[in-house]
């Protein structure tokens, strides 16, 4: 009993010490259809799409050479697992009028419903060990001058000789982007920022914060402290999806021999997430 009780006050600590920013005048309030505990024995198909090419208007397999395959996805522990991992053979698909080659499997979860200004969203992670990697972000499909992202928080698992020399923080970061993505109609720009935590990224949970305070200020959180604010190329008053992701990297390439994408234990080969919370501001 008494380590229950000690368990119980730990847990209560650990999430008054991660409270939403203050806002005079104003209380956060959680959205049920955005947030998710992940305490069940299944995930909530309700709240969240993991079949690549069957949400209403996000569609990607996911960047070669991995693809996005909802069997990657589980509930284990109060967790969402999220597998990385080389498939048993090499797969080949047509799909936007192109062909697609995929050796290795990640995932992505998407939201049926969007948000936007005025909302608080938090997620608590551990990265896989592998040399693929993704995280927390929004997107939409856009219009053409009006294709926006936000990555909450970007990394990979590990690194190697052929990782780009510009990432080669990547597997201890916390990244963030304000994307006004490119289209026809326009360039791409972005505004970017990163702070670096105190551990590798596949070491430890960590939670990741990120406040849309206004069209023109985008508020970014480590474990409930204040990092930067990015400014995006343009407002950002879309209504976007909440997605999560496990996904291959040109920059940080899959090695051919010997990578713990395909060497790994299960373990060092998932990603956990405790939890993802979405707040709104009311009254």
């Amino acid at each position: 009993m008494k380590d229950i009780i000690i368990t119980a006050a730990l847990s209560l600590l650990f999430l008054a010490s991660y409270a939403q920013p203050e806002i005079a005048g104003k209380k956060w309030k959680i959205v049920k259809e955005l947030s998710d505990e992940f305490k069940g024995k299944k995930i909530d198909e309700s709240k969240w799409n993991i079949d690549p090419l069957k949400h209403p208007n996000l569609n990607w397999l996911g960047r070669e050479p991995a693809i996005f395959k909802r069997e990657s996805f589980g509930i284990k522990d109060g967790y969402l697992t999220i597998e990385a991992g080389k498939l048993p053979e090499s797969v080949k698909i047509e799909n936007n009028g192109r062909s697609y080659d995929y050796k290795y499997h990640g995932g992505i979860l998407r939201s049926w419903v969007t948000s936007s200004i005025g909302h608080y969203y938090e997620c608590r992670m551990k990265m896989n060990k592998t040399e693929m990697g993704g995280g927390f972000w929004l997107c939409h499909r856009g219009e053409c001058g009006d294709k926006t992202e936000i990555d909450i928080t970007e990394s990979v698992g590990v690194l190697t000789e052929e990782t780009h020399k510009w990432a080669h923080r990547w597997d201890q970061i916390m990244h963030s982007n304000s994307i006004h993505r490119k289209t026809a109609c326009n360039d791409e720009k972005r505004d970017s920022g990163a702070t670096y935590p105190s551990t590798k990224n596949h070491e430890k949970f960590y939670v990741y914060g990120f406040y849309w305070k206004s069209a023109t200020e985008l508020l970014f959180y480590l474990d409930g402290e204040y990092q930067y604010t990015l400014t995006p190329p343009i407002p950002f008053d879309n209504d976007l999806y909440v997605q999560f992701s496990i996904e291959a990297y040109n920059w940080n390439p899959i090695p051919k021999e010997g990578s713990m994408v395909a060497t790994g234990t299960l373990e060092e080969r998932t990603t956990l997430v405790d939890y993802i919370r979405v707040y709104k501001l009311e009254e």
